[in-house]
């Protein structure tokens, strides 16, 4: 609070008037009791910036030390000097700056990363991904691709954004998906799996409501989203949801989905105009070919 700022900034100046002194000091023992008299005082600073000067204040120290070939008279005011420079540094640091926000990143590795946020929002990161916020993680920032189930809270909206767009939570499950065109370019796919978001450009004026199975798309320097059609929901979710949701599905769509998720390559040649409605937990193929093949009365290699 303002209080504390205030405090903080006179102990601040108590630290400089005192260091102001040191460039007068030519002995050791004398230059040790006048840092140890305002040693105290370096000891209630709590402001981060403040803390950061103070902890360079040894090395630097050190650093001159080293330079003058020892503690001498000729070392004596050099050392002072930086000191003085680094807490008065630290200072006008503090003055200049707004209070401190805990920014937080999250990042995922060469596989899936599954996160709960405080709220309860339950995130899965693709790859290489990750997720920033600060002291809120209601509002979110994306770079790449994830899932998130929202926990929904009328009176604090989810909020979800970048440069290019942003995501207003109505009480959803989506994925955003962002795909760099190469230099600064890139079109980012929301596709709503459950209730529905408010979508807009950042450069627009107007958004839309996507809901649950559309698919937008927005890219950069765009000022409105665009709906797209997806080939399969599929290719969407179950990368993070390892489940395959089938809606009278054209068994080429339903063969292309597995083969893609599954690294291989399923042909049917007697698919003709099959179509298939089911819901599969991504575990074995095989018990899922089993099945298909059993439900359509086909084979498939």
């Amino acid at each position: 609070d303002l209080g504390r700022f205030v405090t903080q900034v006179g102990l601040i100046s108590g630290v400089g008037l005192g260091l102001s002194q040191l460039v007068k000091i030519s002995n050791i023992g004398s230059l040790i009791k006048q840092f140890s008299t305002f040693a105290n005082i370096i000891s209630q600073i709590t402001n981060p910036a403040v803390v950061s000067a103070v902890g360079g204040l040894g090395s630097a120290i050190s650093g001159a030390v080293t330079a003058a070939g020892g503690f001498s008279a000729i070392a004596l005011p050099a050392i002072a000097a930086v000191a003085a420079v680094l807490i008065v540094g630290g200072a006008i640091t503090v003055l200049h700056r707004s209070p401190a926000q805990h920014e937080m990143v999250i990042m995922a590795g060469a596989r899936n990363r599954n996160v709960t946020l405080a709220d309860g929002t339950r995130v899965t990161l693709a790859p290489h991904s990750s997720l920033t916020y600060d002291d809120d993680c209601r509002e979110v920032e994306l770079t790449g691709k994830a899932y998130f189930d929202i926990h929904h809270d009328d009176s604090h909206p989810f909020v979800l954004h970048d440069e290019d767009y942003v995501i207003r939570d109505i009480g959803t499950k989506l994925v955003v998906d962002e795909k760099q065109l190469g230099g600064d370019r890139k079109t980012t796919r929301v596709y709503v799996i459950e209730g529905s978001v408010s979508l807009m450009a950042t450069r627009g004026t107007k958004g839309v409501i996507v809901d649950k199975a559309e698919m937008y798309q927005i890219g950069t320097d765009a000022t409105k989203p665009n709906k797209v059609n997806s080939r399969s929901a599929n290719d969407m979710t179950v990368w993070a949801t390892h489940e395959f949701h089938f809606d009278d599905t054209p068994l080429p769509v339903v063969l292309s989905d597995l083969s893609d998720y599954y690294h291989v390559a399923l042909s049917c040649p007697d698919s003709g105009n099959k179509r298939l409605t089911a819901d599969f937990r991504a575990t074995s193929l095989d018990s899922i070919k089993s099945m298909i093949e059993e439900t359509l009365n086909v084979r498939i290699r």
